[in-house]
């Protein structure tokens, strides 16, 4: 079947009406409890063009958290997936913090490729193969957990993920209610 080209007034029926829905979403959203306390936080900009890296895995995504633990920092779905059991995004990506000099150790012990410019979001467009995704820098607070792997503890994944993602009140709320609760466990047992 041929489908035919829109006429320019139902094109501009259909924006109208993306338009008022995007509205209804906008405001709804306003409205919700977290919004104000959520936007207490200053915006922090996770994928600053020239702050991080993207790099392909060389080794399967366990053989490349195992050899960077002690070294990487690990924040947003990696973090969750950690402590939770449960990550976010749809794409199985590392991603966390790291110095430029174990940025370039995992590049030349053949754990990663080279690293280039990240993109604008951390959840590809299209299926790709899993990557390292690292923000460059030296001080960033966190927790170790009994595996031996570093977290970044809730304030900061929460900074993490609105600098990143948006304001998600939904993705919020279900980890404040498991994240916080379940690092405190596991810190408990080790």
């Amino acid at each position: 079947m041929i489908r035919q080209p829109l006429t320019t007034a139902e094109r501009w029926r259909r924006y109208q009406r993306d338009l008022q829905a995007y509205r209804q979403r906008s405001l709804f959203r306003r409205s919700h409890p977290r919004f104000y306390r959520d936007l207490k936080i200053v915006p922090h900009v996770f994928l600053l063009q020239g702050k991080s890296s993207i790099a392909p895995l060389c080794q399967d995504e366990a053989a490349v958290r195992l050899a960077l633990r002690g070294r990487a920092i690990w924040t947003l779905d990696t973090a969750a997936r950690l402590v939770t059991g449960r990550g976010f995004l749809a794409s199985h990506d590392l991603t966390g913090y790291l110095s430029v000099d174990d940025l370039k150790w995992a590049q030349d012990a053949g754990l990663i490729g080279e690293p280039r410019s990240s993109g604008l979001s951390v959840d590809p467009l299209y299926h790709r193969p899993p990557m390292v995704i690292a923000r460059v820098e030296d001080e960033v607070p966190h927790v170790e957990l009994p595996s031996g792997d570093w977290v970044v503890p809730w304030d900061f994944l929460t900074r993490d993920i609105l600098g990143t993602l948006g304001w998600r009140p939904d993705l919020l709320t279900r980890l404040e209610a498991t994240y916080p609760e379940m690092l405190a466990t596991l810190l408990a047992r080790g």
